[in-house]
């Protein structure tokens, strides 16, 4: 099996970059040739990581300016009994330590979320009111 056919490419360039890339591929026993290949090769590779940086960055933040809130990505709730005090998401409403909440299950990461008992009652409220409009 072959590697892709290696092309020839040829550029101008000032004799003071042929001067240093000399000498970088001296100090590391490479021929001129290996050295400006690597460093092309390198080069795009870091333009591509940031061009999908960037990209992934603005998706986040036009995400986040269209309204998305902080339990778009919340597909269920477990009950449990905090340990430590917390915040309901929905209404701000303190949490104490010992006392009964709903977590917000993630598939992603995330911090995590909590919902009071009325907030709770609320969805139920909403998921009946959906199931009614359904029939």
């Amino acid at each position: 099996m072959h590697g892709p056919k290696e092309r020839w490419l040829h550029t101008r360039i000032s004799e003071t970059l042929e001067d240093a890339l000399k000498r970088e591929a001296r100090r590391r026993r490479q021929p001129v040739s290996l050295l400006v290949r690597n460093v092309l090769e390198g080069a795009l590779d870091l333009v591509e990581d940031i061009v999908e940086t960037g990209i992934a960055v603005s998706q986040a933040a036009r995400g986040a300016s269209r309204g998305r809130r902080p339990l778009d990505d919340v597909y269920g709730w477990q009950e449990l009994i905090l340990n430590r005090a917390a915040v309901c998401v929905r209404c701000d409403s303190s949490l104490a330590a010992g006392g009964q909440a709903w977590r917000g299950l993630r598939e992603g990461p995330g911090r995590p979320v909590f919902l009071c008992q009325e907030c709770v009652r609320g969805l139920n409220r909403k998921t009946e009111h959906h199931e009614e409009d359904s029939r």
